[in-house]
Parts: C-alpha cells; structure tokens; sequence
C-alpha cells in the first residue's frame, strides 16, 4: 500500500503539469524512482559511508573503486584512469547506436574537510536520515520502507557532490539501460582543490572525452526549490597582501603615537578599495561586464529571486550595493577579503599584517589585468610594492611597504560562459522544459566555480551546468545535506537530457 501511494504521489505531481510536461519518459522514471526508493537509498548512503575528504588519495581511490563498481553494474564500458597525485579519474561510457548527440556528465566525488565537533551527528560519514532539516526539527530515522520526498540524508558530500553521482547511475536503471544519446560520464576526485588529474587525463585520452554537449552536475539549485539550469560560473584570483610599518613589533607604551600601526594601516588600505555604498573602487573593476546587454538583463530579470526571504532565512540586516539584485552581482566580479591577520600577544604595535584578497571573475575578466588594477591601486595610495619580504634598509627607504604575491591558475580564471542560443544549449533547455516547463530556472552565471574550462580550453564543447541539490543543502559547511525529493526529482530531470 505504502509503495503505491508512493507511485500515485509521483504520478499525480507529473499530471498537475501541462500537457508538454508528461513525456512517457518521464513518468516511467518517476514510476521507478518511486518503486525502487529503498534500493536507491541503501546504495547512497553506502556511497556516503567511504570518507572522500580531498587530497585524502588511499581513501579517495576507495571512492573510485566503489564508483566503478556501480558504473559496471549498469553495464557502461569503464575505466580507472591513474593519476600523478593518486587520485583516479573514473571514467564510463554508455554507447547508444543511431544517437545523434553525445553528452558528457562531469561530477567530483571527493568532498570538503570535515570538523566533526560542528555536526550534529558523531560522525559526517556515518550517515543519518532525518524526517525533515534539523531546522525544521526532523528526527532521525532508520526504517527506509516509506521514503519520504522532505527526509535529508545528513553527511559529508550528500550533496556536493555524489547525490548527483547516484541519480545519475539510478536514471540510466529506470530507462533500462537504454538512453537515446550516447552516453560517458567522468568522476574527477580532485575538485575541492587543485589537482594535475583532470588536465592529465584530457590530454591522454582526448577521444574518450569528447562529446557534442558537456553537463556540469554541481551547486545547489536556485533558492525556490525549482529545477536549475545554468550556463556560466564565475573563475577567481587571489593575492596575498602584507603591508609592513618596522622590522618588529614594538611596544605600545613606549612607541604609540610614534610608530605607525600595520593593522590600521591594512585596515585602511582595504578600506580605501571598497566605498561605503559596497561598490569596489579600484578603477575598472567592472568596466569589463557593464553595461550589461539587452539579452543578460532579460535572462537576469526572470529569474524569481526572493530577496526579503533570503534575508530572513540567512540573517542578513542589509545588503551590499554593489549590484541592484544578486543575480546582477553574480554577472560581476566580486572583491572579498577572506582573512586578515596581524600583531602578538601582548602590548605590542603590529609591525606587518596581511590579508588575502579573493576576486571572483566572470568570462568576460582577464585574470592578469584584474590583479594589475588591484595592484595599480595600492601603488597610487602611496605604497611601495615587493614580491618578498623587505629587509631593514627596504623597510627604512619607503614609507610605505606592501608584498603583492598573486595567485592566478595556469589557463586563467577558470570562469566560462556558453551563450543560451547555442544549438547545444538550447537542446539542453529544451529538453529541461519538456518536463518542467516554466517552472525551470535558467541562471546566466553561477556564483561558485566548477571545472568546465579545461574541457572548454581542449575541446571547445558547449557547456551547461544542471543542479540537484536543496538549495538550503549546507555544501562545504557542517551538517551537510541532500532532500530525498530533491535526489528523486533530479533523476527526472536526467531522463529529460537522456531521451529528448
């Protein structure tokens, strides 16, 4: 009884759709989804189970061989491609004769650091099932023989990212294995960090990878819980700012109001670079975006941002003003400040202090002319700028002393862009459509990075990213997690790609 309620929800929530809505695909794999929700499960959090903390190679190539296993089992052709930092690269393929298109899937399969002191369960890779968020106050639950859509798997890399892993291999078992396109999925394990695995496994079997359309399977989906497209993400640079004021901290009592204060001194050179109203003030910072086009504002416009409620549920007072929405703000380069640093314990005058500097870029940036302004500015605030430590006669021939050391990625930024009217990306909009409808999200740009431009840089393959997960999903932070719902609905929303 409990599974055919389970089958009839599904179907009646595919039927309240329009007519365009209810492919027979489609219904078929909410039909298994819904008939097969225990297995789907079990074989999750077992996945789960396996710690995939990045740079952690022995358990990392654990993960790759459970991985493998489970491509094996769906009948795709395989393989376990070895890497110089240790990490496979899993690698399957699913050939469909008469396929017009071939598509690659892209997901990571290792996940974030874990501070198990700030979970709420003993341990992140033990999974537990909650009947609802720990918000929203949902109990723990162990019997999987009535899976509800709002239950939430709670562990490290519920949903960034092997939630989309797992509907991808369960949508290939609902349409029985036989896809419409052609089918090769590669699982890199070396995306929360930098890794030599992907460049080395595109240069060493450049055939295998190539595709007609590659999909991005990262990020959250947009915060009204519909289904998510998107056909950017922003890339990023970094530099490390020491300013310095002596050789050594001095005494406050003996020297204040003498010696110079290096944590002001940051404290207003920062300062200096952003105005009051949020904007940044380096000069051009955004004179490579704006004004944005007729076509991005449209895109930007329609996408249905609650702002007020996102303020509520994350306990923002006010706004930065750099950008009139945030989907404007996400087609911009950002300015944050992600550490500051400086001073000992004690009455003591800072002689250095630092700070790193992250910029998010988007396609339309130049990495290395993003950092020269930056640089640019702090030389006109007087400043006298080294890549290295100053010693005494360098310290005492400039009043002002700042170390700029960049960090900016071999190939650029890593930010991409695919233009919505690509033939490819319109074929994956459509496709989404097909089953959604209106309720689909199309988001021009991403905040966060994905790994799209080394397959962009080798083969030029229009790209477009789809999102699973919650967006309350806590990717990177504790008490990571992934709606149940969320899992069922996305291996719909595969089937759409698969068989349009």
């Amino acid at each position: 009884m409990r599974t055919y309620r389970r089958v009839l929800a599904g179907l009646l929530s595919l039927l309240a759709m329009p007519a365009a809505a209810q492919p027979e695909f489609a219904v078929r794999v909410r039909r298994y989804a819904d008939a097969h929700r225990t297995e789907i499960v079990t074989e999750y959090l077992k996945l789960l189970s396996l710690p995939d903390i990045h740079g952690d190679a022995p358990a990392l190539q654990r993960n790759a061989g459970l991985l493998q296993e489970m491509m094996k089992k769906r009948g795709l052709e395989t393989a376990l491609w070895q890497t110089s930092g240790g990490v496979p690269v899993v690698f399957g393929e699913k050939r469909v004769p008469g396929a017009s298109r071939t598509i690659l899937f892209y997901v990571h399969y290792d996940g974030q650091p874990v501070d198990p002191k700030r979970w709420s369960q003993p341990d992140p890779f033990v999974p537990v099932i909650r009947t609802a968020s720990i918000e929203a106050d949902g109990k723990p639950v162990s019997d999987l023989s009535a899976i509800s859509d709002a239950w939430r798997v709670y562990a490290r890399a519920a949903a960034d990212d092997k939630a989309p892993i797992e509907a991808l291999l369960c949508t290939l078992d609902a349409l029985g294995g036989m896809p419409k396109e052609n089918i090769k999925i590669i699982l890199h394990g070396e995306e929360e960090g930098r890794g030599p695995g992907l460049d080395e496994v595109i240069a060493k079997y450049p055939e295998r990878l190539k595709s007609d359309l590659l999909v991005i399977l990262d990020g959250p989906q947009h915060a009204s819980g519909q289904p998510t497209i998107f056909y950017g993400a922003r890339g990023g640079v970094g530099l490390d700012l020491t300013v310095y004021t002596a050789k050594q901290g001095m005494h406050s009592g003996n020297y204040g109001n003498w010696m110079p204060d290096a944590n002001v001194r940051l404290a207003q050179l920062i300062a200096s670079m952003v105005l009051p109203s949020g904007k940044v003030a380096i000069p051009g910072f955004y004179s490579d975006v704006l004004p944005f086009s007729n076509q991005a504002r449209t895109m930007m416009d329609a996408v249905p941002d609650q702002p007020r409620k996102m303020q509520q549920d994350f306990g923002v007072g006010s706004l930065d003003g750099a950008a009139t929405s945030l989907q404007e703000g996400l087609n911009m380069p950002a300015f944050s400040i992600h550490q500051m640093k400086g001073g000992e314990v004690g009455g003591v005058i800072a002689a250095s202090a630092s700070a790193q500097i992250a910029m998010r870029l988007v396609a339309e940036n130049d990495p290395a002319a993003m950092v020269e302004r930056v640089t640019k500015f702090i030389r006109d605030q007087g400043y006298f700028i080294t890549d290295k430590e100053p010693d005494l006669a360098t310290l005492a021939s400039h009043a002002r002393i700042a170390r700029l050391v960049p960090r900016v990625a071999e190939g650029g930024s890593g930010a991409w862009r695919t233009d919505p009217d690509n033939p490819q990306a319109v074929f994956a909009t459509e496709a989404l459509r097909a089953v959604w409808g209106d309720r689909l999200v199309r988001i021009r740009t991403l905040g966060g990075g994905v790994p799209a431009s080394s397959f962009i840089n080798a083969y030029h393959v229009p790209t477009v990213g789809v999102s699973l997960a919650n967006y309350d999903d806590n990717q990177h932070s504790d008490n990571e997690n992934m709606r149940l719902g969320n899992l069922f609905e996305g291996m719909v929303t595969l089937s759409a790609l698969m068989m349009h």
